[in-house]
């Protein structure tokens, strides 16, 4: 018996120093979803470097509810965009064009319908143009890639 009590005290000394080595891991994890901030790096007229990433905007898509812009949900195949907090400036840049231009000297225009959250949570980096499948469709882009370094430009 003495044996038993020696071996459970063994396993339970394990399982807590198991614990405790991973505690800071756990506890980190939300930490690392705090806000990104409104500071999306300068705009540049020339072209500013973005990740694209890649949303549904449809009702039931992965973007959530309607687009922040107009209340509305964007289905296949309208190219729109989502752009992260500083980019969408508030609103200030609802409805209009820009330009994507990808690494393989592809581009296409999308219209800005929405805002990709960098504020509040883990939405959104502060670098990103979250856009539907057909912009990525017309940049001939893998939409399994995920996340692809694109320039940008107002229209």
């Amino acid at each position: 018996m003495a044996n038993n009590i020696g071996v459970l005290m063994m396993v339970f000394l394990l399982c807590l120093l198991n614990v405790i080595t991973h505690l800071p891991n756990l506890t980190n994890a939300s930490s690392s979803c705090k806000s990104k901030g409104l500071h999306s790096p300068p705009y540049n007229p020339s072209g500013t470097h973005a990740i694209l990433t890649l949303n549904n905007f449809a009702r039931g898509g992965d973007g959530g509810g309607p687009a922040e812009c107009d209340g509305k949900f964007h289905p296949l195949p309208q190219r729109v965009v989502a752009l992260s907090t500083g980019w969408y400036n508030k609103g200030a840049r609802c409805g209009k064009m820009i330009r994507i231009k990808a690494r393989n000297g592809r581009s296409t225009l999308a219209k800005v319908v929405d805002e990709c959250d960098s504020v509040h949570g883990c939405a959104c980096k502060t670098n990103v143009v979250d856009a539907s499948k057909t912009v990525w469709k017309d940049l001939g882009l893998n939409t399994n890639d995920g996340e692809v370094p694109v320039t940008w430009t107002m229209v």
